[in-house]
């Protein structure tokens, strides 16, 4: 599954950049966490609660920073399972600022396997564009609080 969009924020991206590669800041944005540890500057684990349609379980998913070019880009890889699937994600954000405003154009594919994968994926789809524009809300009323 491909995703992709672009995300507006009124701050400098380097404000975006340091927040977004923050794991225990950007932590307060992911819907369902249970719980986050960050390992090193480069990798964290979350355990976040999904539900989809029946199924509704936690995942542990390890995050590793695969490209880091602050402010400006960075590439993240999350490998995780639960008990009904697997998961393998890879995100790549571009920030670009004008006059104070600041762009992210960001990707993310991820591969879903096992039982919660056979559910089909415009089921799926739906439930991660929720959970994605959950964490840019949260993302915008962090950094844009008024």
């Amino acid at each position: 599954m491909d995703f992709n969009g672009t995300f507006e924020l009124n701050t400098s991206m380097d404000s975006i950049y340091r927040f977004v590669m923050d794991p225990e800041k950007l932590a307060s944005c992911i819907p369902g966490l249970k719980k986050m540890e960050k390992i090193s500057d480069t990798e964290f684990t979350v355990l976040v609660k999904v539900g989809i349609a029946f199924i509704k379980e936690d995942f542990n998913i390890k995050f590793t920073v695969l490209e880091s070019e602050p402010p400006s880009h960075a590439k993240l890889s999350g490998v995780g399972s639960g008990k009904s699937g697997t998961v393998d994600i890879t995100a790549d954000m571009h920030l670009t600022e004008n006059n104070g405003k600041s762009t992210m154009l960001w990707t993310a594919q991820a591969n879903v396997g096992g039982k919660i994968g056979s559910m089909g994926s415009r089921l799926i789809t739906g439930q991660a564009e929720k959970i994605i524009n959950q964490m840019f809300k949260g993302i915008k009323e962090a950094l844009e609080p008024n």
